[in-house]
């Protein structure tokens, strides 16, 4: 019945509408002639239409029609943003922080803003795969502040709470999760992330290893925290592996990266920003310090503000005795120590050695003398490629930092002195590549390299060609940490090899024999 009754309603209002429509045309009609301007007529009829339109649009149950262009759908994601939601975001994160919650409140704390570094993350990577990469380093920086902002906030949750009484059985927590948040850093660093990853997975394991050490038999809950962190940065080291081989992925044909807007920055759904740096402690447990010059720029400092681990308070003020209470009985009756307190100090005066050599910022210099090529004073620099090489030229690489050095074609040598946290791919050399007194080196050989020759250095990771295998000599003298990756397939899967650092010798007929000390798990 009600069927019935809607369709004669319809038709009732479609007979209207003739009737109406019929009106209409006889009063346009008698307004020609009489010669009536046609604008109020046209509008009035359009009007009616409107009105009718509605009509029938109401007794249908279809939606009036509107001015405004239906909804255009949002582009699909990148496969690089896909993944990172897939196999970082919605999986072992998820885990992670649920681990978190399960072993202390403030374990969880800590790992909501490992969450909202991934989501500042996810937002660059779709920033990148929807722009062209900038042509410096200096204009990338802008585009990494909400990762180094999520960052920051990790290391100082740790600073403001690992202090606390009730907090102590979690330092280890704490410093896992910062030496670990270092390792979303990779998109800093070209041409090798994944190691990178790999380094800063290695520093959180040694942390979270005490923690299973030390709840392995007490709290299980602790330990499956522990893993689950583990299995976090794995999972993100195999994602870069596969998506970021050499460094971020850029669109070479996307828009300008300055002029990008996200979409999700206008979703209710996107991520909060992160929060504020937490505040200092209450006065009456704080000494007041001075204010703290500001840091200088580049992604140099970006990553040694990331890499800072466990010396994030070398940069705080000592306190003398002035200033203690324990020893000076009247300051507990204020709850602030006066800075103020004691003899002023007095400048320190500069040695004789320093004020012979002051210390002096050199320009940086890559240019070719004769058939030696010399790289000096770089620092946050990872654009330096040399082309144009011969059989018969060397590549001398001093004072640089958180450089990339690309070497293109085969010389006769290369060397590395006084580098700190510098990278070097090469395609071959005739001699050897020598590494000496720089700390924390990377070197890819993509070709031969006879002799590697390191000596008094820490911290250093060489990956190995597939031709170096059985050619490579590799000689060492003062080194610790020094790691050789070997290739092991087609897949560009490395297996890392740690370079013996510790020696046995023995006084045996009259002589005196020395072993290797190799140690077992």
């Amino acid at each position: 019945m009600s069927h019935q009754a809607g369709l004669n309603s319809l038709a009732t209002i479609i007979k209207r509408l003739e009737a109406a429509t019929s009106r209409l045309e006889d009063v346009a009609l008698a307004a020609q002639h009489s010669a009536i301007a046609p604008g109020p007529t046209s509008r009035s009829t359009e009007q009616v239409h409107d009105q009718l339109a509605g009509h029938l649009n109401s007794a249908s149950g279809a939606a009036p029609a509107t001015g405004s262009s239906p909804p255009k759908e949002e582009a699909p994601l990148a496969p690089s943003v896909k993944a990172y939601q897939e196999s970082i975001i919605d999986g072992p994160l998820q885990d992670f922080v649920q681990k978190s919650q399960d072993a202390a409140g403030v374990v969880g704390e800590h790992a909501a803003l490992i969450a909202k570094l991934c989501e500042a993350q996810k937002n660059f990577i779709q920033k990148a795969s929807a722009c062209t990469k900038p042509a410096t380093q200096q204009e990338l920086l802008p585009h990494l502040s909400e990762i180094q902002a999520a960052i920051g906030a990790i290391n100082d949750f740790r600073a403001t709470n690992d202090r606390k009484k009730e907090n102590r059985p979690y330092g280890n927590h704490f410093n896992a999760v910062c030496e670990g948040a270092a390792a979303w850093g990779w998109v800093a660093v070209e041409p090798t992330p994944a190691p990178f990853v790999g380094d800063m997975k290695d520093s959180a394991q040694f942390y979270t290893n005490r923690v299973i050490k030390e709840f392995k038999d007490s709290d299980p809950k602790q330990t499956a925290w522990a893993r689950s962190f583990i299995t976090l940065i794995e999972e993100l080291q195999k994602y870069v592996k596969q998506y970021h081989t050499t460094g971020v992925a850029w669109n070479p044909k996307g828009v300008d990266a300055s002029s990008y807007k996200s979409s999700a920055s206008s979703s209710s759904t996107s991520a909060p920003p992160p929060p504020p740096p937490p505040g200092p402690p209450p006065a009456s447990d704080s000494v007041k310090s001075s204010t703290p010059a500001a840091a200088p720029a580049g992604p140099g400092a970006f990553l040694a503000q990331i890499n800072k681990g466990t010396a994030v308070t070398s940069g705080l003020k000592k306190v003398d005795a002035s200033m203690q209470t324990h020893k000076n009985p009247e300051l507990r009756a204020s709850s602030v120590v006066s800075d103020k307190a004691g003899p002023p100090e007095r400048p320190a005066k500069p040695s004789k050695l320093a004020s012979q050599n002051p210390v002096q910022k050199k320009p940086a210099k890559t240019e070719l003398d004769g058939t030696k090529w010399n790289i000096e004073y770089h620092e946050g620099n990872s654009e330096i490629v040399i082309e144009e090489t011969e059989l018969n030229q060397t590549v001398h690489i001093y004072a640089c930092k958180n450089s990339v050095i690309q070497i293109k074609g085969k010389v006769n040598a290369i060397s590395l002195l006084n580098c700190h946290r510098t990278s070097i791919l090469f395609d071959s050399v005739v001699s050897q590549l020598s590494v000496t007194s720089s700390p924390s080196f990377t070197a890819q050989i993509l070709g031969l390299c006879p002799t590697l020759n390191v000596e008094k250095t820490d911290s250093g990771n060489v990956y190995l060609s597939k031709e170096c295998l059985d050619t490579v000599e590799i000689i060492t003298s003062g080194v610790s940490s020094l790691n050789i990756s070997v290739p092991t397939g087609e897949d560009g899967d490395y297996e890392e090899k740690p370079v013996p650092e510790q020696m046995k010798s023995v006084i045996r007929n009259g002589k005196l024999v020395t072993t290797i000390v190799e140690h077992s798990g």
